[in-house]
C-alpha cells in the first residue's frame, strides 16, 4: 500500500395496531360483544388521538375514532353473522395505520395533519449541554438545508440515560442553502432540556435534503477544548474505526458512540484488535433502541459503559456490527487534569472504502498557514495491513523506521517527508481501505483536529457552517481545503446564515490532484463575525473538502469537519 503526499424518507411515521380476535373461519350464528384496544406511537408510547379504526381494509367502514388517550372501543353489531359482509364491512382484520405528522412537543400524538411527506431523516449522535457541569461539555450543532425548496424540520432530543424523549420542537421556513443552528444551552430554543446530561438527536426534515455538523466544546483559556463531527443521514451494518486508544502514553482515550438509525432494536457488537497483532480480539456489546445511542468508553472496565479486557497504552482497530444501521462518532481526548494543555477531536465512523481514498490537509511541522511543499513524496508500507486491522504513518519520522525505531527526521529526500502542509492520496491495489487522520501540535499551546479521509470523491460539497472572526478578530475562522481529484478548479458560493443571501461567489482554478486554502478572512465581499453556508461545485470533475475550524482565544482551538457530498 502506497500514500502519496502532494503539497501543495420515507414516508411520515407509521403507527399500528393489530386487532387479534378469536373468531371463525366460515359464517356462524349471529354474535354481539366489543372489541376495546389503544393506539399509540411506537416511539413514545403515547396515546394518538382520532385515529380511524377499521375493522376490514383501511378506507372501508370506520368502526370507531379513538379517544385523546389512544382508547377506543367497538361495539359489534347485535345479529352480525360473521362472514355474511355487508357491503360496508370487509372480511379481513388487517393492519391499522395512522399517519403521524412532524410533532411541535415529545407529548404530540398527531403533529401536523395531513402530514406532509418526510424527506430526510438527520441522526447527531452526541448532543450534550454543560456535561459534568458549568463548563462542561456542550455542543452547538448547525443543520444546512441543501435541497431546492423550503424545508421545516422537527428536531428531538432523546436521553442516554435511558432512552426518553426530553424535548421536541419545529423550526420552520429554512430556506435552499442556508442553515439553522443550535447552541443546547440557549434557553430560548431548548427551554426545558436539562443541564449536566447528554442526548442522542434526530431531525426530520420535511420538504427538502439536509446535512449536518456538530462542534464539541468544553472549558475555557488555556482549558478550552474543540472537535467536530459530522451528522449522518444513513448508517451502515458495519462501521470501521481505524484508531481507537485506551490510555496511549498515558494520555490519549477514544470513547465512541453509537446511534441506532434503524426502525427496531439494535443488537451492536464492537470488535477490539490491537496494531501489533498481540493479544486476542475483545469484543464488546450493546443494545440500543430506534433513534438512541450509547457510548462505549476503553477506559472503563464498566460492563455497561466501558469495555473490559482492554490494555493501557494499546491502540485498536475496531469493527462495529450490527442487526439495524448505525452511526459512530470517536472522540479522541487528552485531557486529564494533570495535562497542562488538553486537546481533543473527534472523526465519523467509516461505513464505506475504497482501493484509493484521499485526504485534504497533512502537515509536519507546519510552522504557519499556507506553508506548502513543492515536491511529491511516497511511502509504502514495510509489511502487509492484514483484514479489519490497522497501521499507522507518523511524518515526524523517517520511513525506514516507521514502527521500529521511529526516528525523527526533517531533511526531505527518499526517506523522509520535508516539513510543511500537504494533501494525500493512499492507495493500494484490490484493497478497501479506510483512514483517519490527525493533526497535532504542541508548540505555541497543543491543538488538535482531526477528519476521516474520503473514499468517494464528490463533484458538489455542501459546508454547513463556514465562519469569518465569529466573536471577534480572535475568534473562529474557518478555513476552507479543497483537494482535487479530476477536478480543474471549483466554484464556491457563500450564503449567509441570518438571511440565505447569496453574498459572493468565488471561481477557482487548482491544479489537478492538489489542494487549496481559501480563508474567509481574505474572501472579498464577506463581513466579520459572521457565519455562512457553503457550497462547492467542482470544475469538470471531482474533488474533496474538508473545513478547519480554528480559534485564536487560547487553549486547543482547532477542530475538522468533513465536507458533505451531494446526495
Amino acid at each position: 500500500m502506497t500514500s502519496t503526499l502532494v503539497r501543495r424518507a420515507v414516508s411520515s411515521t407509521l403507527v399500528a395496531l393489530i386487532l387479534a380476535l378469536a373468531l371463525p373461519a366460515a359464517p356462524a350464528a349471529a354474535m354481539t360483544g366489543t372489541v376495546t384496544g389503544k393506539v399509540v406511537d411506537s416511539v413514545t408510547m403515547q396515546g394518538i388521538f382520532d385515529a380511524h379504526i377499521y375493522l376490514g381494509i383501511p378506507g372501508g367502514f370506520i368502526w370507531a375514532h379513538s379517544a385523546a388517550d389512544g382508547s377506543f372501543t367497538i361495539d359489534l353489531t347485535p345479529g352480525y353473522v360473521f362472514g355474511s359482509e355487508p357491503a360496508n364491512v370487509p372480511a379481513a382484520f388487517p393492519l391499522v395505520k395512522q399517519l403521524v405528522g412532524p410533532r411541535s412537543s415529545c407529548t404530540d400524538s398527531t403533529g401536523l395533519q395531513p402530514p406532509p411527506t418526510l424527506t430526510q431523516t438527520l441522526y447527531l449522535p452526541n448532543i450534550t449541554r454543560n456535561l459534568g457541569g458549568e463548563g462542561g461539555w456542550y455542543t452547538p450543532f448547525i443543520v444546512q438545508n441543501t435541497g431546492s425548496a423550503a424545508t421545516m424540520l422537527e428536531v428531538t432530543f432523546y436521553k442516554f440515560v435511558d432512552g426518553s424523549c426530553v424535548e421536541r420542537f419545529l423550526v420552520s421556513g429554512i430556506n435552499p442553502g442556508t442553515s439553522y443552528a443550535n447552541d443546547p444551552r440557549d434557553t430560548v430554543k431548548n427551554p426545558i432540556l436539562p443541564d449536566d446530561a447528554q442526548f442522542s438527536v434526530v431531525v426530520k426534515s420535511y420538504g427538502s435534503t439536509v446535512v449536518g455538523v456538530v462542534n464539541e466544546h468544553q472549558g475555557s483559556g488555556t482549558r478550552a477544548e474543540a472537535l467536530s463531527y459530522d451528522g449522518f443521514s444513513a448508517g451502515a451494518n458495519t462501521v470501521y474505526l481505524p484508531n481507537i486508544t485506551r490510555r496511549l502514553f498515558g494520555l490519549f482515550v477514544t470513547p465512541f458512540i453509537i446511534q441506532n438509525l434503524g426502525d427496531g432494536v439494535a443488537s451492536v457488537q464492537a470488535t477490539f484488535r490491537t496494531f501489533d497483532g498481540t493479544g486476542v480480539p475483545v469484543t464488546i456489546g450493546r443494545t440500543i433502541d430506534s433513534g438512541r445511542s450509547k457510548p462505549i468508553d476503553p477506559n472503563s472496565n464498566d460492563f455497561n459503559l466501558g469495555a473490559p479486557g482492554l490494555t493501557d497504552n494499546k491502540q485498536y482497530a475496531v469493527t462495529v456490527t450490527s442487526n439495524q444501521p448505525v452511526a459512530v462518532v470517536v472522540n479522541t481526548h487528552a485531557d486529564a487534569a494533570s495535562v497542562a494543555n488538553p486537546v481533543a477531536y473527534a472523526a465519523d465512523g467509516v461505513t464505506g472504502g475504497a482501493s484509493t481514498i484521499y485526504a485534504a490537509y497533512a502537515s509536519k511541522n507546519a510552522a504557519s498557514i499556507d506553508r506548502y511543499s513543492t515536491t511529491a513524496n511516497t511511502y509504502t508500507f514495510a509489511t502487509p495491513i492484514q483484514p479489519n486491522q490497522s497501521k499507522a504513518f507518523d511524518p515526524r519520522f523517517s520511513f525506514s523506521t516507521q514502527g521500529t525505531a521511529n526516528t525523527p527526521c526533517s531533511t526531505g529526500g527518499a526517506d523522509c517527508l520535508a516539513d510543511g502542509e500537504y494533501s494525500v492520496r493512499i492507495t493500494a491495489s484490490g484493497a478497501t481501505l479506510a483512514a483517519a487522520m490527525n493533526v497535532i501540535s504542541d508548540v505555541g499551546g497543543a491543538t488538535a483536529m482531526g477528519y476521516a479521509a474520503n473514499a468517494a470523491p464528490s463533484t458538489k460539497f455542501y459546508l454547513p457552517n463556514v465562519t469569518r472572526t465569529l466573536g471577534g478578530a480572535n475568534g473562529w475562522s474557518t478555513p476552507i481545503i479543497l483537494q482535487t481529484v479530476t477536478a480543474s478548479g471549483a466554484t464556491v458560493e457563500w450564503r449567509r446564515f441570518s438571511d440565505g443571501a447569496l453574498v459572493t461567489t468565488q471561481n477557482l482554478t487548482i491544479a489537478n490532484g492538489s489542494a487549496m486554502r481559501i480563508d474567509p478572512r481574505t474572501v472579498a465581499g464577506l463581513s466579520d463575525d459572521t457565519q455562512y453556508g457553503v457550497t462547492v461545485n467542482g470544475t469538470g470533475g471531482t474533488l474533496t473538502a474538508i473545513v478547519t475550524e480554528l480559534n485564536f482565544q487560547g487553549g486547543d482551538g482547532a477542530m475538522t469537519y468533513e465536507g458533505f457530498p451531494s446526495p
